[in-house]
């Protein structure tokens, strides 16, 4: 903090809290000591909050409370599975051809 100079208040009243002179601690994971995997993430099964988004059973939803969170994706969301590998076929750049995607429902 020997660089930092506080412009208001707030600033002032946090400099004189930090010890200058002590050796900054790092305590990695401090919350989550056993790591990710012990968590329990409902994910996309469950709405605990009281929103109404279908079940969260939808691609852009499932992930809503598995990566807000300490840990990134929820478990039970694959990285690279794909039931439609043809779904793309009509648009091989997405940039240019996006309109021609096809959804694909459930």
């Amino acid at each position: 903090m020997e660089h930092i100079k506080p412009l208001n208040w707030k600033g002032k009243r946090l400099q004189s809290r930090i010890d200058v002179k002590k050796k900054p601690e790092v305590e990695g994971l401090s919350l989550l000591p056993m790591g990710c995997a012990t968590l329990f993430d409902p994910g996309w099964e469950t709405d605990f909050s009281g929103m109404v988004l279908d079940g969260l059973c939808q691609p852009h939803y499932r992930d809503i409370y598995g990566c807000y969170g300490d840990c990134w994706w929820a478990a039970q969301v694959p990285d690279g599975l794909t039931n439609y590998g043809s779904y793309s076929d009509e648009c091989p750049v997405a940039a240019n051809d996006w309109r021609k995607l096809q959804y694909v429902k459930p």
